[in-house]
């Protein structure tokens, strides 16, 4: 490996992303991966024009236009008969980065074969960091494993490692996730299972009913559709997912509106999620810097978890870039410092906005109504203005 060289520990979205941000900079890295294989779990994910631009930065428009589907809009319905409340249409062909829907596993894939292209990307499977330790010079990461005690050394350590981060823990911050009440029921249905309204335009359709609501969209080039539904949960399980009975999903979607339950009737199994939360970590100390989930966690409700750990990595690579190329290797904690002060308010900013999301989403009667009629007064342009700060974002550079 050439210098300069960077850690990574998780081979998730952020995680890539950062390798591949670095290494068309010039800059080398080793991906630490705990799991023993590549497959990303999940159902389906939105990417919007905020992170588009990074990746497409990255030469992977052809690759993303290949696996996805480009959004036509949003259509909010009521939960109990599907009736509209609030339509906001978009034209893909009139934006310079379109909305793009995805299947988490298709993004991960392409992700992954950029990486193994690029020389300078090394990985290590099957092995996760145990202990970390900083000086001067660089970081040295002790890694688990069948042949323990194998170290690493890097002039920096990105922990891209998840909600559950381990290299959260091992900078001090100790405070885990809280569960939220709420758990998600995800499925992928096959478009040919339902049959859509002649001229139908792909988009995101969004349920909202009381302590509940419901999501889909199609991704995989238009074979799929990714449906989650979230609803109130009983207990708290941790864990990336678990198998659910659809009975149990049958009950709770019987006050749900006809197209709801025939589409949710056609998925050939769930998987449930519970979901948590977790305050901002802080993103950087010394040379090691936290990215995505494992600095800052963001509920569904904004469909916006990929994206900024996407943001995350452009913007750190590109900091990295900078002061490697001004300050050498004696540069590494500054820029780790920059980019945590760059990214902080944002990230806090999403994660509130998504929290937010979560309460109107689940408003029951009579608060359901004054929701709905805000929507409506607000109207295609009023929605729009209001996420402009979020799709807008452009990296400083």
């Amino acid at each position: 490996m050439t210098a300069p060289h960077l850690l990574i520990a998780g081979a998730g979205i952020g995680g890539l992303t950062a390798a591949l941000s670095l290494a068309r900079r010039g800059i080398a890295s080793t991906v630490i991966e705990k799991r023993t294989g590549f497959g990303e779990t999940g159902a389906g994910l939105q990417i919007s024009p905020n992170s588009g631009r990074v990746l497409e930065s990255l030469d992977l428009a052809l690759p993303l236009k290949r696996v996805g589907v480009s959004s036509h809009g949003l259509i909010v319905r009521r939960w109990r008969d599907g009736r509209p409340i609030v339509e906001m249409p978009a034209d893909p062909a009139q934006s310079p980065t379109p909305f793009r829907l995805l299947s988490r596993i298709d993004l991960h894939t392409l992700l992954l074969d950029a990486a193994r292209a690029m020389p300078n990307i090394r990985f290590i499977v099957g092995r996760g960091v145990e202990e970390i330790r900083q000086d001067e010079a660089g970081v040295t990461a002790t890694l688990a494993g069948q042949n323990g005690g194998e170290s690493l050394r890097g002039l920096g350590l990105i922990g891209a490692d998840g909600l559950w981060s381990r290299l959260r823990g091992l900078t001090g911050d100790t405070a885990g996730p809280e569960f939220t009440g709420y758990e998600a029921w995800r499925t992928m249905v096959p478009a040919t299972a339902i049959k859509s309204p002649a001229g139908e335009k792909p988009r995101v359709t969004l349920h909202l009913g009381p302590r509940r609501h419901a999501v889909h969209y199609p991704v995989s080039s238009g074979r799929q559709i990714n449906l989650v539904v979230l609803r109130q949960a009983p207990e708290t399980r941790e864990g990336w997912s678990r198998e659910g009975d659809r009975a149990t999903l049958t009950e709770h979607l019987a006050t749900g509106s006809p197209a709801l339950r025939r589409l949710a009737c056609a998925a050939p199994g769930w998987q449930v999620w519970s979901l948590f939360d977790r305050k901002p970590a802080a993103m950087a100390q010394g040379r090691i810097a936290l990215l995505g989930d494992a600095a800052h966690p963001v509920l569904p409700f904004l469909a916006q978890g990929a994206s900024l750990a996407i943001e995350d990595a452009g913007v750190l690579a590109r900091l990295l870039a900078e002061h490697l190329a001004r300050e050498g290797a004696a540069g590494v904690p500054a820029a780790m410092a920059a980019y945590a002060a760059a990214r902080a308010r944002r990230a806090a900013r999403v994660q509130a906005a998504s929290r937010e999301n979560g309460r109107n989403f689940h408003l029951g009667w009579p608060l359901s109504i004054g929701r709905d009629l805000v929507l409506r007064r607000l109207g295609p342009e009023g929605m729009r203005r209001r996420y402009d700060w979020l799709y807008d974002w452009h990296d400083a550079a």
